[in-house]
């Protein structure tokens, strides 16, 4: 295969830092290539991909050294908009690079600098449109979209113009596990059928790392690891040391000693009972959905109804729900499902055209300081000048409760912020600006905390630190409702899950009835994790986490009878 981009010795520092961003990379990508790149937050994998397509140097400011080729020509010696027709750059958050009011005008905006007929751009369009899964959407608002839609969106508009090679910051970050796979099949089909290149950066590894062709894994601005994906499926040692969150089936197979070829169910399941064969089987039982014991209410919904548009379909419809104090809640569905319509109107932000919703057994109110809630983009609620300056704000202002201002340094510690008291907030990276907004809620201890997709952008490590924290406030009698697509986060740490379509509640149970049940899935656009369904076909079990298949195939294995 030909190189369709090459860096050599490419380092850039960023005008306002003092350390290279990216720093000695030498890489060549083949034409028609499926690279997954990956690493914990805040290596440099944004600016990488900022650099493949021109906007670093030359939208961006700083220090460059050594030299990247784009088909053979330097880009320094080419612009962003000639670089643009080669290299396709999908922004890590979407809503940075979305400016029109509708879908149409939205993907057709290039086409159209391009001096492309109209009719002509009417079909790229609607094609276009079909393949990222939102055909017949033209005429829609960009505003009506949910984050996830607005995902498909941003790469239906960099896809347009049908580069040669596509860099996506991590394009399924805010889509539901269904979603998520449609279209990863679609880029798969692109790769595979129309010869594009991609290159995906990525923290959901599960997902993309069984399709890719080659991973590479960065940290502190370098490339650390390189290699094909089978290599990296013998190789976990190297994602799990940096916290990054392989495949289940993968992980199984690590912490019982086999060799994972893939990261199927199928194979992992065969491996295992290959090397473990008095593993050990039970009887198959049907999950039922129990119903979560409601008392203590913090949060009590009751009739709660409400639609964007008068004669629009209803966003929420008719939701009835009591969660208690000091519980740890997932909210879970389909993109589009009303989640964060429902985050919403518990923090006051909608208003209920019809029903009510109550915290501590008062209607909720407009910035309310009894719910604290971190938005699916947090750059909307973040507007210091640093990083001390967000998190102490809420503090200065009367909202924490009597606590001293020094109270928050031990929490950027543990959240991983700690040396970046005086950056500004806007210019780190999605995961540590989602931290920032979490910590500047959490020292401020209000009775209910809403996070919408908390762990977009999130290494594993950087999770379990959020997850800690939150346990412990929810410990100390704080409510969690946390939104999200994440299904093993939501299978491994919430007490309870509650699942939405079409604005209503179609489950409301334990994470482990409510991810047994296929049909409650399928009907959410979900899918069980791979641990439980690892478990399911070994031993008819319903596991919710690695540890807990390993933990039962090893015991089997011994003669033991536990489950």
């Amino acid at each position: 295969m030909a190189g369709i981009l090459e860096c050599r010795n490419l380092s850039f520092t960023y005008k306002t830092r003092d350390l290279p961003s990216i720093a000695n990379i030498d890489l060549k990508i083949e034409a028609g290539d499926f690279i997954l790149c990956t690493g914990p937050t805040g290596c440099g994998k944004s600016t990488l991909l900022k650099a493949f397509n021109g906007l670093i140097p030359h939208e961006i400011s700083g220090t460059i050294c050594g030299s990247m080729l784009v088909r053979g020509v330097n880009s320094l010696d080419s612009s962003v908009a000639e670089l643009s027709r080669t290299v396709g750059l999908m922004f890590q958050n979407p809503d940075d690079q979305i400016f029109s009011t509708t879908v149409v005008d939205e993907v057709g905006f290039a086409l159209e600098n391009m001096g492309m007929e109209q009719g002509a751009i009417r079909e790229r369009v609607s094609e276009t449109l079909a393949w990222v899964g939102l055909a017949g959407r033209e005429q829609g608002s960009v505003h009506a979209l949910s984050g996830g839609e607005r995902q498909r969106l941003a790469l239906a508009a960099v896809l347009a113009v049908r580069p040669r090679m596509l860099a996506l910051d991590e394009p399924i970050s805010q889509m539901d596990p269904r979603g998520a796979m449609e279209l990863l099949q679609v880029l798969q089909k692109l790769n595979q059928e129309l010869g594009i290149t991609l290159v995906v950066v990525e923290h959901r590894l599960h997902e993309v790392m069984p399709l890719c062709q080659h991973v590479l894994v960065m940290e502190e601005g370098s490339i650390v690891w390189k290699g094909t994906r089978r290599e990296a499926f013998r190789d976990p040692d190297v994602f799990l040391r940096m916290g990054l969150r392989i495949p289940q089936t993968v992980h199984i197979c690590h912490g019982l000693g086999v060799v994972a070829a893939s990261a199927t169910v199928e194979d992992a399941v065969h491996n295992i009972r290959k090397a473990y064969p008095n593993c050990g089987s039970v009887v198959k039982t049907a999950a039922k959905i129990i119903p979560i014991a409601q008392a203590n209410s913090g949060v009590d919904i009751r009739g709660l109804e409400f639609r964007y548009d008068p004669k629009g379909r209803k966003i929420l419809d008719g939701i009835n729900l009591s969660i208690p104090r000091g519980q740890f809640v997932a909210l879970m569905g389909n993109n589009g499902a009303g989640k964060s319509t429902l985050l919403h109107h518990i923090c006051g932000l909608q208003q209920a055209q019809t029903g009510q919703v109550t915290v501590n057994g008062q209607a909720v109110k407009a910035l309310d300081r009894r719910v604290g809630m971190v938005m699916q983009n947090p750059d909307l609620m973040l507007f210091n000048a640093t990083v001390e300056e967000e998190i102490t704000f809420g503090l200065r202002h009367g909202g924490g409760r009597g606590q001293a201002a020094s109270d928050w340094r031990p929490l950027l510690e543990r959240i991983g912020l700690a040396g970046l008291e005086e950056r500004f907030p806007l210019a780190l990276s999605q995961g540590q600006r989602v931290r920032v907004a979490i910590a500047s809620l959490l020292v401020c201890r209000p009775d209910i905390l809403l996070l919408d997709e908390p762990t977009t952008g999130q290494d594993l490590g950087h999770i379990d630190d959020i997850i800690v924290l939150l346990q412990e406030y929810t410990a100390c009698g704080g409510t969690v409702i946390f939104c999200t697509h994440d299904t093993e986060v939501a299978a491994r740490y919430a007490e309870r899950v509650i699942v939405m379509t079409a604005g209503g509640v179609v489950a409301d149970a334990p994470p482990r009835d409510v991810f047994s049940r296929e049909d409650v899935l399928r009907s959410a656009g979900l899918r069980a994790p791979a641990a439980l369904r690892v478990s399911r076909e070994l031993y008819g079990g319903c596991a919710l986490c690695v540890e807990e298949v390993v933990g039962y195939v090893q015991q089997a294995s011994m003669g033991s009878n536990a489950c």
